[in-house]
């Protein structure tokens, strides 16, 4: 099992960790998580992400894949994001086929920047989602 986490970036967002090490620092790219910290514009985008990541919601893009890293400066979709397909099982969630998703297009699976995936136990992925969810809530 894998073990998801977050923690601040010297940017002033919260970047998603998988076995420690930050999702953006394997991606290099100008995007983001909506994760901001002390930025009321992207509070409610921060819930929408946690939302999907919990399977609360329908996901960012037409084939059901969540954004985890967005455009800094407006969040749109158009300007291309870092996707993942999460699969929710009784005791396990799956994030699969990471990959950069061009705008509003369908997933194409290209090879740069791509990832198998990462299996997180559901119990200790969904608390730290809705531990998230709180704090953006509040």
């Amino acid at each position: 099992m894998n073990r998801l986490g977050v923690e601040p970036s010297g940017t002033g967002f919260l970047d998603w960790t998988i076995d420690g090490v930050a999702l953006h620092s394997l991606v290099p790219a100008e995007q983001r998580t909506t994760l901001f910290l002390d930025d009321e514009r992207w509070r409610e985008a921060a819930v929408g992400t946690l939302c999907r990541l919990l399977g609360r919601l329908p996901g960012d893009f037409d084939d059901g894949r969540v954004a985890l890293l967005v455009c800094p400066l407006c969040g749109d979709l158009g300007c291309g994001g870092y996707s993942v397909e999460a699969v929710f099982g009784d005791d396990v969630v799956e994030w699969r086929a990471f990959g950069w998703q061009t705008g509003y297009e369908p997933f194409d699976d290209p090879e740069e920047y791509r990832f198998t995936g990462a299996r997180f136990e559901r119990k200790a992925y969904e608390t730290l989602l809705a531990d998230l969810l709180s704090n953006y809530r509040a």
